[in-house]
């Protein structure tokens, strides 16, 4: 075997584009986001047992859901973006997944606020290189006429690691507190939670397995660079971005909107159908995670080919186009499910809103990428990727909670709160799109 194509070492351009193997590196690509997403949404699934265990409060959980994740997520976003663009993005993945799981098996040792809160912390850090590193790659892999569908399957991991959050990690969960337990050999015998814990940490070992045979493909503009050089890349991007600022800028919007209505909702869909309709918590549970197994992955297949299939018809402002019609969609779910008489019109306005909402990322993802040189990808990515996780997280549901309070906080109240916030953020992202289609469509590579 040459250099060229050992294992691990870069490969031409012109390599990669052809034949199944691209496929691999988003399967593989695709596996890494869905680990992420269950060490990501873990802390969910054992609030309750935590709070117990450790005596927290209500505030200190949400600390430890939302705020301790997003701090160095979104804090690193830029950095990590520039590392994507300057390093072996191969590597930098393999790093942070190494980061992220085992400050994930750290959190089932912590016996503190404080102790569970740093674990969280570093589980944010290590997930901000993923998208910037990921879709750096799949740019590379996949050409044009394909590269939405390489996306889609991307973007497919964050179903499946919520459905195995949720679904599996229930499921996982109820065992072992059957059994009392999960004893480690070395470490002992661990509580459910902490269990928990270290199961989902582990679970990232076959996928930097996977990473070994992921090629680092050469870059079009590669080149020896020094720190004065990776400075002025660093520069130039910030440069580029400011002048087209007027295509980039409504991805910005759309971005965040999007996220801030996904956040939303899902972090309140549970508690609308125990208000609404007397489910019990884990029941709604089991139903939230069954809807994002099954919607969300057909949404974001549709939508990659759905992209491919606008941009093969040369439509100005394919992906915007795209991501207009999902909020509308996205809106109409929403009165739907909070609106709705029966549970089962409710959990098919879900999956409905399930099929939207992730329908729209190919869109979000690749416009980014076809605005950007090759050099800038992981910047561009990475301050998307900020402005995402900070409006969703720290916006969203606590924009919902604090509606419905005002309007009396029972069950009504939380649908309408829905349904307001749905349809602003619909108008803002629809607006958008449709205004900038043409600006953005001029400043295409």
């Amino acid at each position: 075997m040459s250099d060229a194509t050992a294992l691990g070492a870069p490969l031409a351009a012109r390599d990669i584009t052809a034949g199944a193997y691209k496929w691999y590196v988003a399967a593989t690509l695709c596996a890494a986001h869905a680990v992420s997403m269950v060490d990501r949404f873990v802390m969910v699934l054992v609030t309750e047992p935590v709070r117990a265990a450790l005596l927290l409060s209500d505030t200190q959980l949400g600390l430890l859901q939302g705020t301790g994740f997003a701090i160095l997520y979104c804090a690193f976003a830029i950095p990590l973006g520039w590392a994507a663009d300057l390093t072996n993005r191969r590597n930098l993945i393999a790093a942070g997944i190494t980061l992220w799981s085992g400050a994930t098996i750290a959190a089932a040792f912590a016996n503190s606020f404080e102790m569970l809160f740093a674990a969280r912390l570093v589980v944010g850090f290590g997930e901000a290189c993923l998208i910037p590193a990921g879709m750096s790659l799949l740019v590379a892999y996949f050409p044009r006429e394909s590269l939405g569908r390489g996306v889609a399957v991307f973007g497919l991991g964050v179903n499946i690691g919520l459905g195995l959050a949720f679904i599996g990690g229930g499921a996982l969960l109820a065992l072992l507190y059957a059994n009392g337990g999960l004893t480690v050999p070395g470490l002992g015998a661990l509580t459910p939670w902490q269990g928990i814990f270290f199961i989902a940490g582990a679970s990232a070992a076959p996928v930097l397995l996977m990473l070994l045979w992921l090629r680092e493909p050469a870059r079009a503009d590669d080149g020896a660079r020094g720190l004065g050089e990776s400075f002025a890349n660093l520069r130039d991007g910030a440069a580029h971005l400011w002048r087209n600022i007027d295509a980039y800028g409504p991805f910005f919007i759309v971005g965040a909107c999007t996220s801030t209505m996904g956040y939303a909702v899902t972090s309140w869909s549970s508690s609308v159908l125990v208000r609404l309709h007397d489910q019990a918590p884990a029941d709604a549970g089991m139903i939230v995670g069954l809807v994002s197994v099954v919607g969300g992955p057909i949404g974001t297949l549709t939508g990659g080919w759905v992209l491919d299939a606008l941009s093969a018809r040369r439509v100005v402002g394919a992906p915007l186009v795209l991501m207009a019609a999902g909020a509308l969609l996205c809106f109409t779910a929403v009165i739907g499910f909070s609106t709705a008489p029966s549970l089962t019109l409710a959990c098919a306005s879900l999956l409905l809103y399930s099929f939207a909402t992730t329908g729209v990322l190919p869109g979000l993802y690749v416009g980014m990428q076809m605005l950007t040189p090759d050099r800038f990808r992981g910047v561009a990515a990475s301050l998307n990727m900020m402005l995402y996780t900070f409006m969703g997280l720290g916006v969203g549901p606590t924009a919902i909670g604090l509606l419905s309070d005002r309007m009396g906080g029972d069950g009504a109240a939380l649908g309408t709160a829905l349904v307001i916030v749905a349809a602003a953020l619909a108008v803002v992202i629809v607006g958008t799109a449709f205004a900038t289609r043409k600006a953005f469509h001029a400043k295409v590579l």
